[in-house]
């Protein structure tokens, strides 16, 4: 494959994934809402289908990484998840949602952490700049947040579950096909069950998968309620989803133009720390409940919250963790660290919602924020930049 084809499957795959989160990720919660649960039961709900996550995006990337077939389980995880989300659409009771949920998560777990290491192993093999193709994902979940504030305002909820199908089914045939799993496995591109236990017995990974882990799960709030609280604050689907829109533009543009520039020059560890204080400042502001006026400027932190602390991220797998074990160490930051932070933040979440006032919820965000700041600190004192001994 060539370098430029490389790049186009790349950028298409992450284009199919995103699609899919971007149909899931902030409309889900209203489909859920449209099908009769109520918001503490839709916190409770998705924060219990988190465990599931926990356990598909640990133990999938790993088996993909111990036996080399990475590009399968992209394909065999998209297919599964393709027939969950078709079954609820004739799911008749909350114990058969509640189910079909769990089943999910479970089977959707693996594919971000799969496929950020194929991603990463592909840029790494054909030296093209990861960012650039993951931008090319973010983008794509722009467009359909835009398109489907859109169509929810004139038709309903009902066609989100339609979109999250397509996009898993193109996921999976691209995941057949993607540059990162290209290579005929080896003894070399196999992780041990040894090669595992020292990555997890390493002090300086488990400080930087806890401190990305605290940054990215303080969204949590904001991705299960922002949608709810703007809505019944009177804002309209269109309006909803050009504010979740700025976030992911500003994403984009950091990706596209200054991301690389920025990291390169403060290193992923300082990067870490920019990123984890834009995080303190933008869910402590949300604590006023801000105008709309405000809350634009405010979403464009995600620029920082988000993608500085991936690309970050990413940055420090590629430098500090050897190839034969990034899957595993995606699925243990997002998967296992990330994902029990995420489970118990919206949880919480689901429990106060009845009783606090929506603004007072990101106080379940400022503090994991915080706690992740202090962590990326004591990351950037111990970690000089040389390969982990795993």
């Amino acid at each position: 494959m060539t370098r430029a084809s490389a790049l186009w499957v790349t950028s298409a795959f992450y284009a199919a994934l995103f699609l899919g989160l971007g149909a899931h990720l902030p409309f889900w919660p209203i489909w859920l809402s449209d099908w009769g649960l109520t918001d503490a039961e839709i916190g409770q709900m998705l924060g219990t289908a988190i465990f599931a996550r926990i356990f598909g995006s640990t133990l999938v990337p790993s088996l993909a990484d111990r036996y080399a077939i990475r590009r399968f389980t992209i394909a065999a995880t998209a297919a599964l998840s393709a027939i969950v989300i078709l079954l609820h659409l004739a799911v008749a009771t909350k114990a058969a949602l509640f189910a079909l949920t769990i089943a999910m998560a479970l089977f959707s777990g693996g594919l971000i952490p799969t496929g950020e290491a194929l991603g990463l192993r592909a840029s790494q093999t054909y030296g093209f700049t990861y960012a650039h193709p993951r931008a090319v994902g973010s983008a794509a979940f722009l467009l359909v947040v835009l398109a489907l504030g859109f169509v929810i305002d004139r038709f309903g909820p009902n066609p989100i579950p339609l979109v999250i199908i397509a996009a898993l089914i193109v996921t999976g045939c691209l995941g057949m096909w993607h540059p990162g799993g290209g290579a005929a496995p080896s003894a070399l591109d196999r992780a041990s069950p040894r090669d595992t236990i020292a990555l997890f017995r390493n002090r300086v990974f488990w400080i930087f998968a806890t401190a990305f882990a605290f940054g990215q799960a303080a969204h949590g709030v904001f991705y299960t309620y922002s949608a709810l609280h703007w809505r019944e604050a009177g804002l309209s689907g269109q309006t909803i989803g050009a504010l979740w829109s700025v976030g992911v533009v500003a994403e984009i543009v950091l990706m596209f133009v200054a991301g690389r520039a920025i990291v390169a020059w403060l290193g992923p560890t300082k990067s870490l720390i920019v990123a984890a204080t834009a995080g303190v400042l933008r869910w402590s502001a949300m604590l006023s409940d801000p105008p709309l006026w405000m809350l634009w400027p405010l979403q464009s932190l995600h620029a920082l919250t988000f993608a500085l602390s991936l690309l970050a991220g990413m940055a420090f797998i590629a430098e500090a963790v050897p190839r034969r074990l990034a899957a595993t160490a995606q699925g243990v930051t997002t998967g296992l660290i990330g994902g029990s932070m995420m489970a118990v933040i919206t949880i919480a979440s689901g429990f106060a919602a009845p009783v606090w006032p929506p603004e007072s919820l990101y106080w379940i965000a400022v503090i994991p924020a915080a706690a992740g700041l202090m962590l990326c600190a004591l990351l950037d004192r111990l970690w000089q930049r040389e390969p982990l001994s795993v």
